[in-house]
């Protein structure tokens, strides 16, 4: 019975920007967002995201990069491509100046590794260096027979191999927090 906190009043939420894109994407038959489109919802909500430009050539990213200025991260954009570190699909800490050369190697090396995939581009932002972050893991599914699900854990590219991960079905504030002090990463958090 518990009441949930109350909203600022000075936050509004896009809602409707939000859904739109939410339903852009089962419009075209997909269950996850590409990263851009998980950005822009964020932002919907008031939570910050790094500036990320999406640049369709690798001469556009170069452009992108060379307008950020500074150590850049490039990642393959794809809707169908939902683990892009598996395909050589993410590269950090790259100097302006090579974006082109490896943004057109990754290209071809995400081509072979899955050529049927829709390639949309590239993004490119700002490198960003935090040295005692944790990277995090957080999702939503509205399953058809459960509701929404959440998703939490530990991420980053070992995601998958560190298996540090809990789901629930938010009922309330109370059980996410629980959901959350499941994971390993969660007593990181803590300190």
């Amino acid at each position: 019975l518990e009441t949930p906190p109350s909203l600022p009043e000075d936050f509004t939420p896009d809602v409707v920007q939000a859904h739109g894109i939410l339903a852009a994407a089962r419009g075209e038959g997909r269950e996850w967002l590409t990263e851009l489109e998980a950005k822009r919802v964020l932002t919907c909500f008031g939570i910050a995201t790094v500036v990320t430009e999406l640049a369709a050539t690798a001469e556009d990213a170069a452009q992108c990069a060379a307008r950020i200025g500074g150590r850049v991260a490039l990642k393959i954009v794809s809707r169908d491509i939902t683990h892009k570190s598996d395909v050589g699909g993410v590269l950090l800490d790259l100097d302006p100046v090579e974006v082109a050369v490896v943004a057109a190697t990754m290209l071809a090396r995400v081509r072979q590794a899955q050529p049927a995939a829709r390639i949309d581009g590239f993004a490119v932002q700002a490198m960003i260096r935090r040295p005692a972050a944790l990277e995090l893991i957080a999702g939503v599914m509205d399953d058809r027979e459960f509701g929404p699900v959440i998703l939490f854990g530990a991420g980053g590219t070992a995601v998958e191999v560190v298996n540090d991960k809990a789901l629930t079905l938010p009922l309330n504030l109370k059980l996410a927090h629980e959901v959350i002090a499941r994971t390993r990463v969660a007593r990181l958090l803590a300190g």
